[in-house]
């Protein structure tokens, strides 16, 4: 469990210096947001009975609920700054889906 936090928030700390906006700064965010990744892709098949368990629906939750903890205003608010945290997503889905499964 600890080893996936680390890799998660090493992999949003190199998500933020490779350009991404919603990385984050702080490593006190990356930490969270590792932290908030973790929770949301292992819950996943108990919030969202009515979708198919794909990587692709994951990513895509795992993206939105990133956005609406991390961003002033949620979804709705964050406007083209979604593909950013789908792209995040994407990266930190190799991480948690080796511990999935």
């Amino acid at each position: 469990m600890q080893n996936v936090h680390q890799e998660a928030a090493a992999k949003i700390e190199w998500a933020w210096g490779d350009g991404c906006p919603a990385a984050g700064s702080s490593p006190g965010r990356w930490s969270e947001m590792a932290s908030i990744a973790r929770r949301r892709w292992l819950s996943f098949h108990r919030r969202s009975k009515n979708k198919d368990d794909t990587r692709t629906n994951r990513i895509e939750d795992l993206a939105r609920g990133l956005c609406e903890k991390f961003e002033s205003g949620g979804l709705r608010m964050a406007g083209p700054l979604i593909s950013d945290y789908r792209w995040l997503a994407e990266q930190l889905a190799h991480i948690l889906a080796d511990e999935a499964d």
